[in-house]
């Protein structure tokens, strides 16, 4: 019966066939772009940061965003999940592979900010919560670099590693394009305090990369977990003391400021300098965006949304 089902029916399973085939290249024809990303932003590694598994694909260029965030702040997280999404970034290199993850501590007592966070892992999985104190001291910055090696194997699974805030806007593709020619060893990169020359009034002990982003090769990140020597100098803001950290272990030879680049968002009743200034066109990342407004005021300034929605009539803007 079998084969007689086959043999009679055959012309409709090849009218079947070919109908299939005629709306999956109708689709890649169309929407060449949405099966792309669909392929493309798959993360670099597993999706559990827990668990160290083998790279599925060996790309040119691999970078681990890490956003610090707290665990009360999901609005912004879900903000930045918008602003980084598979549709913002349309020209994503095939080569390419990003990961981003927001990080906190686990330190959280208050049961509301444990539930939004518990959906928010069951949602995303983009959450890496780790043994440290919410402060503006060393913990969060060095248990972020330092647990790395051991989350995610010491296979190298990343060229670089970057850390964040949530009131920063990072421009991927600008940041990568500054990247690629960089060196994939040793390295420091980002908005180097004091910068220009300017006068601080309080103690720097070693120029630093500013907390609004800055990228460490692996091997540095490594090295950080490795080594006992931070631990020996924490009584200082984070950022300030990750440059005295590296001075003294003499990493981070390959440094790179990128002033003007990486900047303050400027308010109406400030100055600018040389970490604060108005939106350029050749921006990589732009902090101090914690009100709604600024972020509005960015992302309609780098036209982020432009030609990316269908025009419909059920959100018509005019």
């Amino acid at each position: 019966m079998t084969h007689s089902f086959l043999s009679k029916d055959r012309p409709y399973l090849y009218l079947l066939l070919f109908s299939c085939l005629f709306l999956l290249l109708t689709f890649i024809v169309v929407y060449p772009k949405d099966l792309r990303l669909q392929s493309l932003f798959s993360p670099c590694r597993n999706s559990d940061p827990s668990v160290a598994g083998p790279v599925s694909i060996k790309p040119d260029f691999r970078m681990l965003i890490g956003i610090l965030t707290t665990p009360k702040t999901f609005e912004r997280r879900h903000l930045l999940r918008h602003v980084y999404s598979k549709s913002l970034w349309p020209d994503k290199n095939v080569t390419d592979c990003l990961d981003i993850r927001f990080v906190v501590c686990n330190n959280v007592t208050n049961e509301d900010h444990i539930t939004m966070l518990e959906l928010e892992i069951m949602a995303y999985n983009d959450i890496i919560i780790l043994n440290c104190t919410e402060t503006v001291l060393f913990d969060k910055t060095h248990s972020y670099f330092s647990s790395l090696p051991d989350l995610f194997g010491r296979d190298q699974p990343y060229d670089y590693v970057m850390k964040t805030d949530d009131d920063t806007y990072l421009r991927l593709d600008a940041l990568v394009a500054s990247l690629r020619d960089k060196p994939r060893t040793d390295m420091y990169y980002g908005l180097d305090i004091p910068c220009n020359g300017t006068e601080f009034n309080f103690w720097i002990p070693a120029p630093f990369m500013t907390g609004l982003g800055y990228v460490l090769s692996w091997d540095v990140v490594e090295w950080m977990a490795d080594s006992e020597m931070p631990l020996d100098f924490t009584n200082h803001a984070e950022d300030m003391m990750l440059g005295w950290w590296l001075q003294i272990g003499e990493k981070g030879k390959n440094r790179y400021n990128n002033t003007p680049m990486m900047y303050d968002f400027r308010g109406d009743d400030q100055e600018p300098n040389c970490y604060r200034h108005d939106l350029t066109a050749d921006t990589i990342a732009v902090h101090r965006l914690k009100e709604n407004s600024r972020w509005s005021t960015v992302l309609k300034y780098f036209n982020v949304t432009h030609g990316l929605i269908t025009p419909s009539k059920l959100h018509d803007f005019s």
